[in-house]
């Protein structure tokens, strides 16, 4: 269903089968859980998430979403964060696949490419600055991946903005001061960018390595699903679920399916050298 929202430019993804919506209030904890972390805990089908001072969210069996605020708290800040933490617990229950990237499709592409790597390494500024040369938005920060009845990976699209650091957004010629916050109090700015009508083959994820000065050509093997697993959003979750082996099952079918590779970023790069470098990636492994 859908939810209607104070603030339109952040909504939660359209899933056409889950029920998201408002509840007066969510428990304190639930029976039998196992913590993920202090304020997170989960049962095979079920995950509390307690966020102080914002609200309670309670993911069920992939097909729930509800979402108790606290007094005060605006619509657009309780999405901000059911879009994050909550929304992974439901991808999880589904089966599925939350990746921790900014995915978009290249000009005239046929598959779309997951920019992962850590939080802050720069993986919405790459993204922003991708659609100013023709790349099409899929999502940002968490990617829903599913694979289709012939095993095709498949990314979904999420809410069509990007967030940016207000130094970001000037770097690539915004004017921080005109872009909407993320929420409330909140450094970070949206630029919109226009959705994709439905879900696209995922062929490609590039990794953005701090930890590397050189790129890498297609891993294999073991360094494939090993990058792949590190990408995912919220991986503890898997466990206090108790869903270990259908995950993995999951992770080694995507694996098998994508291209994975990284970009060294351990000495700073100008953006457009980045650019150049993700486009050559790409069209070196036939994106």
């Amino acid at each position: 269903m859908s939810v209607r929202h104070q603030t339109p430019m952040i909504t939660i993804p359209e899933l056409s089968d889950v029920d998201i919506r408002r509840v007066a209030a969510l428990p304190e904890h639930l029976d039998g859980t196992v913590p993920v972390n202090g304020f997170v805990e989960a049962t095979p089908d079920r995950l509390l998430v307690r966020m102080p001072g914002i609200g309670r969210f309670l993911a069920e069996e992939g097909r729930r979403l509800l979402i108790a605020g606290e007094a005060g708290v605006s619509d657009a800040d309780l999405d901000y964060f059911a879009l994050r933490t909550p929304l992974a617990g439901l991808i999880h229950q589904r089966g599925e696949l939350p990746l921790h990237a900014a995915c978009l499709l290249p000009p005239g592409g046929r598959s779309a490419v997951a920019i992962s790597g850590a939080s802050g390494v720069g993986k919405s500024t790459l993204a922003a600055a991708l659609l100013d040369r023709g790349w099409r938005f899929v999502a940002d920060e968490v990617v829903r991946v599913t694979r289709d009845g012939d095993g095709l990976p498949l990314a979904w699209p999420g809410t069509p903005t990007v967030a940016l650091w207000p130094d970001a957004a000037r770097m690539l010629g915004l004017g921080a001061a005109d872009l909407p916050p993320a929420r409330a109090q909140h450094g970070r700015v949206l630029r919109r960018a226009t959705p994709m009508p439905g879900p696209v083959a995922l062929g490609h994820v590039v990794l953005l390595d701090p930890h590397r000065a050189e790129d890498t050509g297609a891993l294999t093997g073991m360094d494939r699903l090993e990058t792949l697993a590190a990408e995912v959003f919220r991986p503890r979750q898997v466990r206090a679920m108790g869903r270990q082996a259908a995950h993995m099952a999951m992770m080694t079918r995507l694996a098998a399916r994508l291209q994975v590779s990284c970009l060294g970023v351990a000495h700073k790069v100008p953006l457009d050298e980045l650019c150049i470098r993700l486009t050559d990636r790409v069209a070196e492994a036939g994106g």
